[in-house]
């Protein structure tokens, strides 16, 4: 290895590692070197292998790491899965599927075992073709990463080693490997890098994959800042309630912080065209996008909305004099009889007329819904939530006090002349909501 170079079990101290264990040069040598730190680090290790049914000769590479482990004194767990057929029946590639595969079975392995982390063997070649394939498909920054030391409950030690490197840590111990006749064949996009590509760029640049990794880390330490920017504004800034999830563009936030932000909210399957189009609609003045998966995207007068779907309505509850009525999931409205003065400069308390209030009942709204606000004449009530410039997506989610079709009260918004306190108002009562959810993106 070269001066200095050495596996990084940072973080492994006193930990139960499962070695992922396929019987190559790169997974034997995290072995060997794992079981020669084990006691000075007070590690417990088993190992994993599992036989992907690919190649003929499979088989004979289980076989090979159980042999392996019995000499290393390492518990030893294997298991077979024809992964041609599993990629079949999915539609996946075969690398792809036996990926999915593996990992789905280390899981269970490591959950059997009571492991803390699985360790896999990737080292910095792999890391650099990893980071060019990235870069060949177009991605970003959280994309040219590439793959972490540390992600979850895997760890890779061996990425600031060469493949080289690994091959003479064995040669100098005297022990074998199992070859993949598979990885000689150009078939893949990972292959061709590691067969054609890496060594002629590594003829004009001979420090060609250190140099990936260099760019790799300093892109994660990047990466790492921004996500941290992306939590506090998300922590701030982000609103839910039944409408689903809620991003205020008032200010705008840094480009950056809004297009991961966006992923976060849409998850892992957002794609390339699908992101540039939000972003169109973040600079819009309205407008509504088709996500994936019943997934929608609305832009508001001061922000976006991410809709799963339109929230089911509610049943109406009376209106309990005194007492308390709640609707599920949406708001509580407690009533109580009070003196004839109007309560201002608070949206979520009013004063009414109780003779207006009278067999009166909180509910959600419905098609036909009319309102006479004050000092106005009758409209309907979708005519006075869009003059009141409210968001197509809180419409569903307001409640109502209403007799009938005429709505007396939109709860946090505006009360209707009917219900007002004049000088004829004898008695009175006093109605106070409670949101279940933030309505600030009301005012």
């Amino acid at each position: 290895m070269r001066k200095g170079a050495a596996a990084d079990f940072t973080g492994l101290e006193g930990l139960r590692v499962l070695i992922a264990l396929s019987g190559g040069a790169d997974s034997v040598a995290l072995a060997v070197l794992l079981v020669e730190a084990r006691e000075a680090l007070g590690m417990t290790l088993f190992a994993a292998h599992l036989d992907h049914a690919i190649r003929p000769e499979s088989a004979d590479d289980a076989a090979f790491c159980r042999a392996l482990c019995r000499r290393l004194g390492i518990p030893f767990y294997t298991a077979r899965v024809d992964v041609p057929a599993e990629a079949a029946r999915t539609g996946e590639g075969l690398e792809t599927a036996a990926r999915r595969v593996r990992h789905q079975w280390l899981r269970q392995v490591k959950d059997q075992v009571g492991a803390d982390v699985i360790a896999l063997a990737h080292h910095m070649d792999d890391q650099a073709e990893t980071v060019l394939m990235h870069l060949a498909r177009g991605a970003g920054p959280e994309g040219v990463v590439g793959m972490r030391k540390r992600q979850g409950d895997l760890a890779r030690p061996l990425l600031g080693l060469r493949k080289r490197e690994l091959v003479a840590c064995l040669r100098a111990r005297g022990l074998a490997w199992r070859e993949d006749a598979t990885n000689a064949i150009d078939d893949t996009p990972r292959n061709a890098l590691r067969l054609h590509g890496i060594p002629e760029l590594e003829k004009s640049y001979p420090q060609l994959v250190p140099a990936i990794a260099r760019y790799a880390e300093a892109a994660r330490i990047e990466s790492d800042y921004l996500a941290l920017l992306t939590d506090d504004w998300l922590a701030t800034n982000r609103r839910s309630g039944p409408y689903g999830e809620y991003l205020p563009l008032e200010p705008m936030p840094p480009r950056a912080i809004l297009r991961r932000a966006i992923r976060r909210l849409c998850g892992p399957e957002l794609d390339r065209e699908k992101l540039v189009a939000l972003e169109a609609l973040c600079e819009g003045a309205r407008g509504r996008l088709e996500i994936f998966g019943g997934l929608a995207a609305e832009r508001g007068h001061r922000g976006l909305y991410f809709l799963q779907s339109r929230p089911a309505p509610n049943a109406e509850i009376p209106l309990a004099i005194p007492g308390e009525a709640a609707l599920d999931g949406l708001c509580a409205v407690a009533a109580e009889h009070a003196p004839v003065a109007p309560v201002r400069d608070d949206p979520m308390t009013q004063v009414l007329d109780a003779d207006a209030l009278r067999d009166a009942v909180i509910r959600t709204r419905r098609d036909g819904d009319r309102i006479r606000p004050l000092g106005c004449g009758e409209k309907l009530l979708s005519d006075y939530l869009t003059d009141r410039k409210v968001d197509r997506p809180l419409r569903d989610c307001l409640a109502l006090v209403a007799k009938g079709r005429d709505v007396l009260w939109v709860c946090g918004l505006g009360i209707a002349e009917g219900a007002r306190l004049t000088a004829r108002t004898q008695r009175a009562v006093r109605l106070e909501i409670q949101y279940s959810f933030d309505i600030s993106m009301l005012y």
